[in-house]
């Protein structure tokens, strides 16, 4: 991947992690009562955000160098959480309406279930900008693919008709008349999701097609400084069998500049 498209991708993950936080505070803010709201909204921001402060701390104060197995892991997880962030909005809002309108005893029932999707969606909520900032403040040490890595057809049938699929069990919610709910904040909880939902799979799309680009490497280029010299390291790692990461030293491909 060129270096205009890395930069475009960089910018596009900022602008997504500094939008993403106003409406999953919406959605936390309506679907609960007037004394639970304030506090939930609270931790949703501090979630979002402390984790990434300490994740920041932790890599200077530990001089924590980025590597080719992180860097491959991130853009598969981010791919996932963002999937996983759609559909736990959802189930986290059918949760609390089953409640509301069920007896006591279902409600109960539902407690334990309650508890695991909240814990998923606290996981999804604090590892998004984790990963958004870990792709892109990797200034001592940065990978990207290389241009020759492609997606087959085939593989560009499978990521649209995914994220189509996607969409068309999302318009569903278009389906059912959310003034029903009765309350005002479950209206809007509602209507906030069903299109929440449709622009996020829309804006997932580029992470799904870095972790396919990802799927197809066996050779990532890095760029950067070598370790505890002020020097320029280029060149290229290889993927082994195993799934591991190496540097090629084939001379030809690795390369060592003094600035």
């Amino acid at each position: 991947m060129g270096m205009i498209s890395t930069e475009f991708y960089w910018t596009f993950l900022c602008f997504f992690m500094m939008l993403f936080t106003l409406p999953i505070l919406l959605h936390i803010h309506w679907l609960y009562d007037d004394h639970e709201k304030n506090f939930y909204s609270s931790l949703v921001i501090l979630l979002y955000y402390l984790p990434t402060y300490f994740a920041i701390k932790v890599k200077d104060r530990k001089k924590l160098l980025p590597t080719a197995e992180w860097f491959v892991r991130h853009r598969y997880m981010l791919a996932g959480a963002m999937i996983a962030l759609n559909i736990l909005m959802i189930v986290n809002s059918v949760i609390r309406l089953v409640g509301l309108w069920e007896n006591v005893s279902v409600s109960i029932s539902l407690f334990s279930q309650n508890i695991v999707v909240t814990c998923m969606l606290v996981i999804v909520i604090m590892y998004i900008p984790i990963s958004i900032f870990f792709h892109c403040a990797d200034v001592e040490l940065r990978f990207s693919h290389l241009k020759s890595t492609k997606l087959s057809k085939k593989q560009w049938l499978v990521l649209f008709g995914f994220h189509t699929l996607l969409a068309a069990l999302y318009a569903t919610l278009f389906l059912f008349d959310g003034s029903s709910l009765g309350k005002e904040e479950l209206v809007l909880n509602f209507r906030l999701v069903r299109c929440f939902c449709q622009v996020l799979n829309i804006l997932s799309i580029p992470m799904s097609y870095q972790a396919i680009l990802l799927w197809n490497s066996d050779n990532l280029r890095f760029k950067g400084k070598y370790p505890n010299t002020t020097r320029n390291w280029t060149g290229l790692m290889k993927k082994n069998p195993d799934g591991t990461w190496e540097i090629d030293q084939s001379p030809e491909d690795h390369n060592i500049s003094i600035v």
